[in-house]
């Protein structure tokens, strides 16, 4: 696992012992909380590289500057649609 998807997993982690205990616990106890965590990793890593890269190739031939600009406001809203969508829900389906 890359240390992006690392940084996601953790983040959802911490989103469970923080807002759903009961689904931490059960997933400890049936053996599966490493293996779910790092299935949201890679997820919300993936979808994270194809969401930059999609918007980095409708924007070549831009200014570096203005790509540069551009392109980290786009990481913020990405980010943010990650979090909603994967990393702060209770529990995403193997």
């Amino acid at each position: 696992m890359d240390l992006q998807a690392k940084d996601f997993a953790k983040e959802h982690r911490e989103f469970l012992e923080n807002n759903r205990p009961d689904v931490l616990s059960a997933l400890r106890q049936s053996g599966d909380l490493d293996s779910y965590l790092s299935s949201v990793g890679e997820e919300a890593s993936s979808l994270y590289d194809r969401m930059m890269s999609d918007h980095q190739q409708l924007h070549q031939g831009k200014p570096y500057h203005d790509l540069v600009r551009e392109l980290q406001a786009h990481q913020h809203g990405v980010v943010e649609l990650i979090r909603h969508d994967l990393i702060n829900q209770p529990l995403r389906e193997q």
